[in-house]
């Protein structure tokens, strides 16, 4: 179910039954001269999809806009970088408004950067704070070991930021820019966005040719076999999450 389309009966009856509420991350990035800019977006919303066949979930608007740094190219090929601390206020806010909703179990799944990277630090350090304020203005100070950890919401791990490609998933599911892995991915995902004729022309960026993982050899293909890993993965994580 998308939060998006839910009537408040449903969203009441999701809550009640303890769904997990799924977060997709991204960004708008320069993906070389074949792919979207929102290939990194797509990628964490397919995941997504391909779980809600599996698993009774609701999967919340995605956070379509973070922090690149620029890394890869500037705005003159799309790209848009948002400022860190006007990022990180936002996505605190949304989370915080996610826990008022009522969801105990909120998964942010991030495509972009690693969890080392500005746009999942955003929201680790979110949820990290809230883990702290949530309980503390709901049962004052004091409150750490009063109440079990299923009566705090929004403390000890009721919210959780992780990759699209967790540990379990990763002997098949490749990372990269652009390159094999991604070009691979979007072919599964969506290959209405991806132009592979592109990659025949020259001045290719250095993360399409790299010879361990060239974009022109990715395939829907693979993207499949990397996508089936990922699910089961994630599908064994969210099935084994108590609060």
């Amino acid at each position: 179910m998308y939060l998006k389309e839910m009537r408040p009966y449903q969203l009441a009856d999701a809550v009640a039954r303890g769904l997990p509420l799924l977060v997709p991350a991204g960004c708008i990035e320069y993906h070389g001269p074949h792919m979207a800019l929102g290939n990194d977006t797509y990628i964490a919303e397919e995941l997504c999809k391909r779980l809600d066949e599996r698993v009774d979930l609701v999967i919340a608007p995605s956070f379509e806009y973070g922090a690149t740094g620029y890394a890869v190219s500037g705005p003159d090929k799309g790209t848009i970088d948002i400022d860190n601390g006007a990022f990180e206020a936002y996505v605190k806010s949304v989370l915080r408004a996610f826990l008022d909703l009522g969801f105990q179990r909120i998964a942010v799944i991030i495509h972009h950067q690693g969890m080392d990277g500005p746009l999942a630090l955003a929201f680790r350090k979110a949820a990290a704070e809230l883990s702290m304020e949530r309980p503390r203005e709901q049962h004052g100070l004091g409150w750490w070991g009063e109440l079990p950890p299923e009566a705090l919401p929004g403390a000890f791990g009721h919210i959780r930021v992780a990759p699209t490609i967790l540990p379990a998933a990763r002997e098949v599911a490749g990372g990269d820019h652009a390159g094999l892995y991604e070009t691979s991915y979007l072919l599964a995902a969506r290959p209405d966005l991806v132009e592979m004729d592109r990659l025949q022309a020259g001045g290719l960026p250095w993360f399409c040719t790299r010879p361990e993982n060239p974009s022109a050899e990715g395939t829907a293909e693979l993207g499949e076999r990397m996508f089936a890993a990922m699910v089961g993965a994630w599908e064994a994580e969210l099935r084994g999450w108590r609060v």
